[in-house]
């Protein structure tokens, strides 16, 4: 996925947008919040402005006038709308322009447009390139919407505002399948059935991905109609929601890049810290953490122990190509690195990203150490795998050796109740928060995983079999692991014992082996 995605966009941006610009020398092209993140995930300046693009602003930024071609690339909205016009009437701030949609415009805004005569006679190009979503890295896009989880899952799920989210998430997913030449074959997890015990908006949650498939689904069918997207299909679709498997979230992974967001000081893929020079002086420096770093794209999905004996090697390595760099230093050290990287200097940028993974790699294991992370992951993955249970968890959490952080408490009580539905009552809830010491707050917050179909409290009546309305309902409540296959005792790491759900649905769906009441087909395929 890594050349079709990445090199897809740069194809729409760089050729179909850019680059069908003909007899313009220079550029500004003018950028939306949407359309900021969409280029800057997926490409560098020094690629824009090797297509003459010679200043990219804001469009929501007064902006001086400027004898260029102005390039505007936006969503579809009226306000931005309104703000192009402006810049063509009463005067013209750009000697022409071309405008480019990240998705479908409206009827409504096209004559907007239309009634700017001034525009109308400055504009040389109109249309939708449907680029609207994020690159994460190689393997993962997003549509950004980062509250869309309490919005869509929430106690108001069933309100019609969030239509609104669902829209926008329809638009964007087509945006990406229209950006990739793709027709796919979209199958959705069934909604769990609503119980009278279910938190509010239960109706609303029940059918959240069947909605979005089927607005993808129609959306897609008018990208067919235009020729935007293949006229067969071509690919497969899952569309889950976050009940499918609530404990992934929850549960503390221990795959390097995993741990970097979960513990570290992130902002986006910007790791900010502070080293020691060679003059012995602390500097505050950051770096970026993407699939330009080798050693990233080695470790990053490496469990942690291994990580630790990787570094070491490359270390190893790196010493042995100056034995008398370190002195009598043998030890994987900051210090040793510097000294390294003074003696071969012609190895020095492979060394500073060794360094730096030296220094994650320590501040990881410093904020483990210091929050007893290892008996607190070890007793997560057992109480996930049934092996213990809440006399275990109420010993441990008792135990004054562990210095637990509120949050490492509060995803163990998650861990638990997940996986051992209707064991809470008022009392114990009261009886837990006071051992742990947390606040109400943050057991509201554990209850919550109530609103992903997992049943926290004891019912004083069960619901019948058949659920509400008579129906059947098939959908599993008790989140369980089984062991990882292959581990054993002897060779395997108590923290590597298990994989997220998603792992296996994807293979039963690779495989033909989904079951078609649990993920239905939104259209069947062709036979």
């Amino acid at each position: 996925m890594e050349s079709s995605c990445r090199n897809a966009i740069k194809e729409r941006v760089l050729k179909d947008m850019l680059g069908s610009i003909k007899g313009s020398r220079w550029k500004v092209l003018i950028l939306d919040d949407v359309t900021t993140k969409v280029l800057s995930s997926s490409m560098r300046m020094s690629d824009i402005q090797e297509h003459n693009v010679s200043l990219v602003e804001s469009i929501g930024k007064v902006r001086e006038p400027l004898p260029l071609t102005a390039v505007y690339f936006l969503q579809p909205t009226e306000e931005n709308i309104e703000r192009i016009i402006s810049d063509f009437d009463p005067s013209p701030i750009y000697h022409s322009c071309h405008i480019f949609f990240s998705s479908h415009v409206k009827s409504k805004h096209v004559e907007m447009i239309q009634q700017c005569d001034m525009l109308v006679d400055k504009l040389r190009t109109l249309k939708e390139t449907n680029l609207e979503f994020m690159l994460v890295d190689s393997r993962t896009v997003m549509t950004d919407q980062p509250d869309a989880l309490v919005r869509l899952m929430g106690a108001n799920a069933e309100e019609r505002s969030r239509k609104d989210d669902v829209n926008i998430m329809v638009s964007r997913l087509a945006t990406l399948f229209s950006t990739l030449s793709e027709y796919p074959v979209i199958r959705y997890r069934q909604g769990r059935i609503p119980q009278p015990s279910d938190p509010p908006g239960a109706a609303g949650r029940s059918t959240l991905a069947e909605r979005v498939c089927q607005g993808l689904l129609e959306k897609l069918k008018s990208y067919q109609k235009s020729g935007v997207v293949p006229s067969k299909p071509t690919c497969d679709v899952l569309v889950l929601d976050r009940s499918f498997d609530p404990l992934a979230p929850v549960i503390h992974e221990w795959t390097y890049e995993a741990m970097v967001y979960d513990l570290l000081k992130m902002e986006g893929n910007m790791f900010k810290y502070q080293a020691v020079t060679g003059e012995n002086k602390t500097v505050d420096r950051e770096s970026v953490l993407d699939e330009s770093d080798p050693l990233w794209l080695e470790l990053r999905h490496t469990f942690i122990a291994e990580v630790y004996q990787s570094l070491a090697k490359h270390f190893q390595e790196a010493q042995a190509k100056n034995k008398k760099a370190t002195g009598n230093k043998s030890e994987m050290s900051m210090a040793a690195i510097r000294s390294l990287i003074t003696a071969l200097p012609q190895f020095r940028d492979i060394l500073s990203r060794l360094s730096l993974h030296i220094q994650i790699s320590s501040d990881i294991k410093l904020v483990s150490n210091q929050r007893s992370l290892t008996d607190v992951g070890e007793l997560e993955q057992d109480l996930v795998l049934g092996e213990k249970n809440s006399k275990d968890l109420i010993s441990f959490l008792a135990d004054p050796s562990h210095q637990l952080a509120p949050e490492d408490c509060m995803r163990l009580f998650m861990c638990y109740l997940a996986t051992h539905p209707e064991k809470m009552d008022p009392d114990k809830r009261q009886q837990w928060q006071t051992l742990a010491k947390l606040s109400p707050r943050d057991m509201d917050t554990v209850f919550n995983l109530g609103y992903l179909g997992v049943q926290v409290m004891k019912l004083a009546n069960k619901p019948e079999k058949g659920g509400l309305f008579g129906k059947k309902d098939k959908r599993k409540t008790v989140f369980t692991r089984q062991r990882k296959e292959g581990w054993d005792e002897e060779s395997g790491y108590a923290l590597f014992r298990i994989e997220p759900l998603l792992k296996d649905l994807v293979t039963d769906l690779v495989r033909g082996r989904l079951d078609a009441d649990e993920y239905p087909y939104v259209e069947p395929p062709p036979a």
